[in-house]
């Protein structure tokens, strides 16, 4: 007989070893307990970059980039988020927009010749505004041959449906359809708008382009300038916002984990002349004490009532185009020039009461198993933030790395930034919650991976763990997030199998 010391250890390969095998084969999988409630909060459960937030009457709304891990060749269908107490987000649908079928590859024949093939794409749509009683929004779109612009649209609802404002779409390669194309504000990317307080209007883009616009919001009015910048390199994702009589124009430069911002001042106009403003020119960049990396292409979000500042930023994610928005406040030395943002990811909490608190969610507290889950991924990258005028947690360039995780247990830890993930090999993805006791529930909340796929499932609920009834059920793909259920009843367990789209979960919320 061994002795138990050897005994015990023997025991414990065995049974992961047994669990490793049936984690591969997509069978049965449980990670060991993790903290829950990780301070860990993108404002979405989703892949998004390149943001604006604005703020119609008592509603947020957010409009992004779609990631789907895919590069810069693809992108995913837009969307448009929208919460009433920026913590709680939610879309229902896509974004509709004119005749592009974001998912769909197109055959064109480039300047040699040859057939290939591309995917229109939505990016960085511009600050959405109000003017007589139209919402307006300036997305980039590109072609599948990658030709690019900044069109203007608008809708009678910031949700949409949006329309162009000049043409009926952008057309790929049609010469019949010359007449009805629509042509882009701008021959470029990431237009941002500005409207001043006498209604005049702005359009920055990247490269330190900026041009004032006519009123139609669609029509450059006189020269396009070019804002001198302290600091020099490729520089894109720019925008105004005007905060004590002053004009804080803000542009990036670097990129992936470098990604920072920095800002130039002026007292005349949004046009300029620019100053560099006293102190610290850049005013966002990475903390590794924080886990923030590259802050990049972002906004700024007055929230009026609470003379409350946000800045709105990409981070780096898993790289590549796996991106995630987060926001931090600003804050304002007595001479007007911007401290230096401290970067975190504990989010800037509500703006409202909100209707469904944390501490409700009954799958914060749930034993949590799987069919499967995914292997943990290891990310390594390189970091410069020794950027003249920055104020940098450390010198130079760095070698950095994290760890990404898909276990079970992340689907329901109160963090938008982990999620449960089912393995490549896994056919018949489940994720299964144990309350603890039958009990009376009113609504489960799903928050997928990828929503912009759409997703469709079975949610069933058990006493015991055997026997099984079904008490709700998306048939078809259906794009949107969260899916939710309101007609559960008395349940201890509650079991998603996931019969279409990304077979993973954010978050998942049961109240």
């Amino acid at each position: 007989m061994p002795e138990p010391e050897k005994f015990n250890n023997m025991r414990v390969f065995f049974g992961a070893l047994i669990a490793a095998s049936f984690a591969q084969y997509g069978v049965f999988a449980q990670q060991k307990p993790i903290t829950r409630n990780v301070p860990d909060h993108p404002l979405v459960a989703d892949n998004i970059a390149d943001p604006s937030v604005v703020r119609f009457r008592d509603t947020f709304y957010l409009y992004a980039t779609t990631d789907v891990d895919a590069g810069l060749a693809k992108g995913g269908t837009p969307v448009v988020w929208r919460s009433a107490d920026f913590v709680n987000w939610s879309f229902d649908g896509p974004l509709q927009l004119g005749n592009m079928d974001w998912s769909k590859p197109y055959t064109f024949t480039d300047v040699k010749g040859a057939q290939k093939t591309g995917y229109f794409r939505y990016w960085a749509p511009g600050k959405a505004v109000l003017k007589d009683n139209k919402y307006y929004l300036f997305p980039t779109i590109v072609t599948p041959d990658d030709k690019m612009g900044t069109y203007t649209v608008v809708a009678d609802h910031p949700q949409g449906p949006f329309r162009f404002t000049n043409g009926t779409g952008v057309y790929f390669q049609q010469p019949e359809k010359e007449a009805e194309q629509s042509k882009p504000i701008v021959p470029d990317i990431d237009g941002e708008p500005f409207i001043d307080d006498d209604g005049k209007a702005y359009m920055y883009w990247r490269r330190r382009f900026a041009t004032a616009l006519e009123n139609d919001l669609l029509t450059a009015q006189g020269e396009t300038i070019t804002i001198p910048t302290k600091l020099p390199g490729y520089s894109e994702g720019p925008g105004v916002f005007k905060r004590n009589g002053r004009y804080y124009y803000f542009y990036t430069l670097s990129g992936n984990a470098s990604y920072c911002n920095g800002y130039m001042v002026s007292d005349k106009s949004p046009l300029g002349p620019f100053t560099i403003p006293a102190g610290k020119n850049i005013f966002i960049q990475s903390d590794t004490a924080t886990g923030v990396w590259g802050p990049g292409h972002g906004n700024v979000l007055h929230v009026a009532d609470k003379d409350d500042y946000l800045f709105l930023y990409l981070e780096y994610g898993e790289g590549g185009t796996t991106r995630q928005v987060y926001a931090n406040k600003m804050l304002f030395n007595a001479d007007g020039t911007i401290q230096p943002v401290k970067v975190h990811k504990q989010g800037v909490g509500s703006y409202r009461k909100c209707k469904y608190l944390p501490e409700d969610n009954k799958a914060l507290s749930a034993t949590i198993t799987a069919s499967s889950f995914k292997k943990e991924r290891v990310v390594t990258t390189r970091i410069d933030a020794d950027k003249e005028g920055g104020d940098s947690s450390f010198q130079g360039i760095k070698s950095i790395s994290r760890t990404f995780t898909y276990a079970p247990d992340n689907a329901a830890d109160n963090s938008n930034g982990t999620r449960w993930w089912a393995a490549a090999e896994d056919k018949e993805p489940w994720i299964q919650f144990d309350l603890g006791k039958v009990q009376k529930l009113k609504r489960c909340e799903l928050y997928f991976v990828f929503p912009a796929y759409g997703h469709s499932w079975i949610l069933e609920k058990s006493a015991d763990g055997k026997s099984w009834t079904t008490c709700g059920e998306q048939p078809d793909l259906k794009i949107c997030s969260p899916h939710v259920i309101s007609t559960i009843g008395k349940a201890r367990y509650l079991r998603v199998k996931i019969k279409g789209g990304t077979p993973g979960l954010w978050e998942c919320k049961i109240y």
